[in-house]
């Protein structure tokens, strides 16, 4: 089982929405699986680019072209 994803983790009404990045290989990772972030806009408000890139070595999460996560 191997998970690489972003996952929106709902909003409370005044309060900064908030995404999640997941990386699960085989059962495990070295480093951390599960991370949070505060995003700075309203993800309901207009279209954004969510991306991945994924190399043997690296894994970065994009949010509109600004690295997150790597």
């Amino acid at each position: 089982h191997d998970e690489i994803d972003f996952e929106f983790l709902g909003n409370i009404r005044g309060k900064n929405w908030r995404i999640q990045t997941n990386i699960y290989g085989n059962g495990s990772t070295s480093i951390g699986r599960e991370e949070r972030y505060n995003l700075w806009f309203d993800p309901s408000d207009d279209f954004h680019q969510y991306s991945i890139l994924w190399t043997d070595s690296q894994i970065i999460f994009y949010i509109d072209g600004i690295p997150i996560r790597e």
